[in-house]
């Protein structure tokens, strides 16, 4: 029951994180785009600053969502389903930079591969990684 619990909850966490980019790209972006970056002389503005101005502000949307979650241990959808992460490394406490560093670059970046222990019940890659534990 727990491995389907934190599957659900994980999958919460990636439909936020969607929903943060689509509503991004429809809704914030085309409004508020031309206030910042106006046209340059033949009409067009700049894709690469359009690109980082994106990339930046949807990772400090999903960032500013998410931290009041992770300074308790938790994501969006570990707190929907009352999971929580802890450390399996006693000396080293968790902190919120650990969390992250464990949704975002250990988890995020391997889940499709090495995430597949984790349905059978065993500590998946990111687990590892970071010396945390889903509790």
């Amino acid at each position: 029951m727990k491995i389907l619990r934190r599957i659900l909850a994980n999958l919460i966490d990636i439909i936020v994180f969607l929903a943060i980019v689509v509503a991004f790209l429809l809704f914030i972006l085309p409004n508020f785009l031309p206030l910042f970056l106006p046209p340059i002389e033949d009409g067009s503005t700049t894709d690469y600053v359009v690109g980082g101005v994106t990339l930046v502000l949807i990772v400090v949307l999903t960032a500013l969502l998410q931290y009041p979650f992770l300074r308790v241990h938790q994501t969006i959808g570990k707190a929907f389903f009352g999971l929580r992460i802890a450390s399996t490394n006693k000396r080293r406490p968790l902190t919120v930079s650990v969390i992250v560093q464990r949704e975002v670059f250990a988890k995020i970046m391997t889940c499709y591969l090495m995430c597949l222990p984790v349905l059978f019940g065993r500590e998946g890659a990111h687990d590892t990684a970071c010396e945390t534990e889903v509790v």
